[in-house]
């Protein structure tokens, strides 16, 4: 199974996942620091964190070789997920020949999403029933389907762009998984958002990590953003539950004056960070993310570090779409304010040059032929392959020419004129 550095999630699937099955959404009873593993699941504990070497673990984001997930459930189990997919189930999962029993399993995804009788994607989750079990230090796998991705390397490429332009990045390998001996086929598998995923992105564990856009589609249409009536639908998914009023200190900072905007909304966000942010998503052509649709992010809030704001990409399976016109506008809270505001709008042009001459740097053209020709046998043999066959090479050559131009067009876009 291979992983890389990345970033991009799928047309209307919020938030990643966003399969949460309740939510604690900031509002936990406890001001105890929640289990390092907790991405998109509120209920349970979860030993992400174990103090083991997590050498194989590490060894899944490489573009050396396909891995092999084998998941087998009982008829219980399988009921269970046609009813409750959502909800973890017990079942047995061997990673390239080595076997785990008592894993929890369930499906994920909202706008990918797919019954098993499809190509359904998959949370693993190794300690849900077994708290002294992990994968070589590690609680959680994150097995999406790509069901959104023409040519199965969308998030490869662009998580990998992120982490170019110096922003947090999940890394992500490739897996064929099997159910009960049947193929399932070719799969992502991206780094789960957990606290060693933070301290190797901001180099500290111990902030406050919240899912934002509608982290509990498709059980609610809650929305999250930087406004006061929405700030509270934030999900806390590592750190400590603060109620949020580390989020409420950002939207009392954009309700200043304009004229103040940047020195008080600097003060707790990264403004640069979020800069950047914005640049990569319209260089990504990630129309469903943060800046262009207020959906499809995380943040963390960098407790016991600068105290700030920063950006989380998720969600990229669904990027390098072009639908014409300039994507450099932001309509979400934080990136309108900003543009508005003539000192902050600043900033992008005295970054622009610069994160896009680390993104044509980075060797992503390279990369995405290193990962096609790794995939391209699976593609062929995925018996559960919704994209088009017919189409790949056509698809992989556009995507080419989109590496090849797009900085060039994002700069125009951000260059003062």
């Amino acid at each position: 199974m291979v992983l890389l550095l990345l970033a991009c999630v799928a047309q209307l699937d919020p938030g990643g996942d966003s399969g949460n099955t309740g939510g604690n959404g900031g509002g936990n009873d406890s001001a105890d620091p929640l289990p390092g593993d907790t991405s998109d699941d509120s209920g349970g504990s979860d030993t992400a964190d174990t103090g083991e070497a997590p050498d194989a673990y590490d060894a899944l984001y490489t573009l050396d070789e396909v891995h092999t997930i084998e998941i087998t459930l009982e008829k219980e189990a399988l009921r269970a997920l046609r009813t409750t997919p959502r909800e973890y189930v017990e079942g047995t999962v061997v990673v390239d020949g080595e076997g785990f029993d008592h894993v929890g399993v369930r499906l994920k995804g909202s706008g990918s999403f797919q019954e098993l009788t499809g190509k359904a994607a998959f949370k693993l989750d190794f300690n849900r029933f077994d708290q002294g079990q992990s994968y070589h230090g590690k609680g959680k796998f994150t097995l999406n389907n790509m069901t959104h991705d023409e040519n199965q390397l969308h998030e490869v490429v662009a998580y990998a762009a992120f982490a170019a332009a110096g922003l947090a990045s999940a890394r992500v390998g490739y897996a064929w998984v099997t159910v009960n001996g049947e193929d399932y086929g070719l799969y992502s598998n991206v780094e789960t958002f957990d606290r060693d995923y933070l301290e190797r992105n901001f180099g500290n564990r111990e902030g406050n990590l919240y899912e934002g856009g509608y982290p509990g589609y498709p059980d609610s249409w809650d929305h999250a953003d930087f406004t006061s009536g929405e700030v509270d639908n934030f999900q806390l998914e590592s750190g400590n539950d603060v109620q949020w009023a580390d989020l409420e200190s950002v939207v009392t900072a954009m309700q200043s004056p304009p004229e103040t905007f940047d020195t008080n909304v600097g003060a707790v966000v990264d403004l640069d960070d979020y800069v950047r942010f914005q640049i990569l998503e319209s260089w990504a052509g990630q129309w469903d993310g943060y800046a262009f649709a207020s959906n499809n992010f995380r943040v963390y809030v960098d407790h016991g570090g600068d105290e700030q704001l920063h950006m989380v990409a998720t969600g990229l399976d669904y990027c390098f779409t072009d639908y014409g016109g300039r994507m450099n506008r932001a309509s979400s809270p934080l990136g309108a304010q900003c543009q508005a505001d003539p000192t902050c709008n600043a900033r992008f042009g005295a970054l622009i040059d610069d994160t896009m001459t680390k993104v044509d740097a980075a060797g992503l053209e390279a990369l995405m032929d290193q990962a096609a020709t790794l995939t391209r046998p699976y593609v062929e043999d995925d018996p559960r392959n919704v994209i088009d066959e017919r189409n790949l090479d056509a698809s992989i050559e556009t995507m080419r020419t989109w590496l090849q131009t797009r900085s060039t067009k994002v700069r125009g876009w951000y260059t003062p004129r």
